[in-house]
């Protein structure tokens, strides 16, 4: 029974890659309005003129009225433009500016319940949308901005009602359904999701980008329900109607990677990567999955080099490519690279990253350790301090690893990730009242913590304190498929003379880490509680034999001898 320490052990070149990805959870609504705002220029729209039925040239009045419309737009445009730089003050300005001359301009109070939000001030935004409303009361656009803020504020009713009015007026706004599933989510109406979903689905038919849009929203839904199926037959549908749609193709790719149909994934990124000859994403995806087969090293690093050429201003392919060389142990070739990439982004620590990453593939832990310092010195960030802790450990300086924790602790005295590594590091040095006082704090902060409740509790039962079971229940509670947790309170209830719960806990920690030599040995002490000499026998024989070191090895090998001898 050993303390969660998460990571356990340092993966190589994780670092960069991860510092490039990101993940979200968030369903449906995606509604942005800096985006949705520059295809609903609606009041401006409705001024251009057409031309007459007789196809003939527009009058002298009718050239300056669409003159007045271009100039309008450009304005509103640029305006738009500078709010998604977030060029606040000047973008202020300008809409003050035409305001002043224009009061009754509806769009131009949109744009100032967009800056309001930007600058969050929700009620000041909320005022705007609502006198645009009573300037034009079937102004999508403020319905959609008057939904989307009280959907954040979990206004759920009255972001329902603005949602239904947008669609009574139009009942292809599909971002009001995308908030009426994200409603519907936020109050636990899973069929009403799917629903919504699949309506605003068919009402975007007419429109590929559209009902893309949808798909994914709907991609996300089934992945949330552990549907994968469905957004499959989605995509197979939509590519049916699209054939040599790119984007058709690459959430074909998506769709067929998450019900693990990788060949075919491949086949769907190969068609998209013909039709486009700039798509970046997809030749990544690509390389990565051509990196999974060993036979295809040299296509792997020609689609890298390709994707390298197509984008030089981006660091992506030559990061894959840099990870990619250290995996196949190409030392040289890998440092190389990283090194490239440092000087061609002086601004990013990347190559730093990378090269500490091919030092520490070596084992080369103090060149590793250097160059992970000089990214953490441009670029302070907790995944990167957490790495050099753990060499500071391998090379065997806890007090070098538990000082600079300490520092980054003083400017951060709530981060709970630190905490949890000062913890562990305490723990494995026996010095429990440290420990206990960074596990205190964690759960200060987040009182259900199942790392700090499952550590706290087996550092207590270190102690033979009686606080150890409470804390361990509590854990499991939490968190009842975790093999760690699920080990951790199994074991006590042995000790407890719980003997039946406590091998049931620990034979299910055991089927979900079968890997895990201190889980199988506390399965054979659990067999041996139970009078079931065989089974404990047949789980020692394998464990002591096996060539890999384990912490309790040493207990799995007197275990076995006692048995034997009686």
């Amino acid at each position: 029974m050993n303390p969660i320490n998460k990571p356990s052990k340092i993966k190589l070149t994780a670092l960069a890659i991860v510092l490039l990805s990101t993940s979200s959870l968030l369903m449906a609504s995606t509604y942005n309005p800096v985006e949705h705002s520059q295809n609903n220029f609606s009041t401006l729209e409705q001024l251009n003129p057409n031309v007459d039925e007789q196809g003939k040239a527009k009058s002298i009045l009718e050239s300056l009225q669409q003159s007045e419309l271009t100039s309008k737009r450009a304005h509103y445009l640029e305006i738009l433009d500078q709010l998604r730089q977030n060029k606040l003050e000047e973008a202020g300005n300008k809409i003050a500016d035409y305001l002043k001359t224009h009061p009754d301009e509806a769009d131009y109070y949109n744009l100032q319940a967009l800056l309001e939000t930007l600058k969050k001030d929700l009620i000041a935004a909320q005022k705007n949308y609502d006198k645009v409303l009573r300037l034009d009361p079937k102004n999508i656009l403020a319905l959609l901005g008057s939904a989307k803020l009280a959907l954040d504020d979990n206004q759920l009713d009255k972001a329902h009602e603005f949602a239904t009015k947008a669609i009574s007026i139009n009942d292809k706004t599909i971002n009001a359904y995308l908030m009426l599933a994200d409603i519907a989510y936020k109050q636990k109406n899973t069929a009403e999701v799917e629903k919504v979903l699949l309506t605003a689905k068919d009402k975007a038919k007419d429109d590929v980008k559209e009902e893309i849009n949808v798909i994914k929203g709907l991609g996300k839904f089934y992945g949330l329900q552990k549907q994968p199926e469905k957004i499959l037959g989605l995509c197979e549908d939509l590519i049916s109607r699209y054939p040599n749609n790119t984007m058709a193709l690459d959430l074909l790719a998506q769709a067929q990677l998450f019900n693990n149909q990788k060949p075919l994934a491949e086949q769907s990124l190969q068609k998209v990567i013909a039709l486009d000859k700039q798509d970046i994403g997809s030749r990544l995806l690509l390389a990565r999955l051509l990196s999974e087969h060993p036979d295809k090293d040299k296509e792997t690093l020609a689609l890298l080099d390709e994707t390298a050429l197509i984008s030089p201003d981006k660091p992506e392919a030559l990061i894959f490519k840099t990870a990619f060389l250290i995996k196949q142990q190409h030392y040289p070739e890998a440092l190389a690279l990283a090194h490239k990439i440092d000087q061609q982004f002086p601004k990013l620590v990347l190559g730093k990253l990378l090269a500490g990453d091919t030092y520490l593939a070596q084992k080369q832990y103090e060149k590793a350790h250097e160059q992970y310092k000089l990214a953490y010195k441009s670029q302070p960030n907790e995944r990167i301090l957490l790495t050099i802790s753990d060499l500071l450990i391998i090379q065997k300086k806890p007090s070098e690893a538990i000082k600079l924790l300490n520092e980054a602790l003083e400017k951060a005295p709530k981060n709970l990730a630190i905490h949890f590594k000062l913890a562990n590091i305490y723990q494995q040095q026996n010095d429990y009242k440290q420990a206990e006082i960074h596990y205190d704090a964690m759960l200060t902060e987040q009182s259900d913590n199942v790392l700090a409740l499952n550590n706290l509790a087996i550092l207590y039962d270190q102690q033979n304190d009686p606080r150890a079971l409470d804390l361990a229940k509590r854990a499991y509670d939490k968190a009842p498929e975790s093999a760690a947790i699920l080990d951790t309170y199994g074991h006590m209830l042995l000790k407890q003379n719980q003997a039946n719960l406590g091998l049931s806990l620990i034979e299910k920690a055991a089927t979900l880490a079968p890997k895990q030599n201190e889980i199988q040995l506390h399965l054979a002490e659990a067999y041996v509680s139970n009078n079931n000499i065989a089974k404990a026998i047949a789980i020692l024989e394998p464990l002591v034999n096996t060539d890999l070191e384990f912490s309790e090895k040493k207990t799995a090998i007197s275990l076995l001898e006692s048995l034997k001898s009686h």
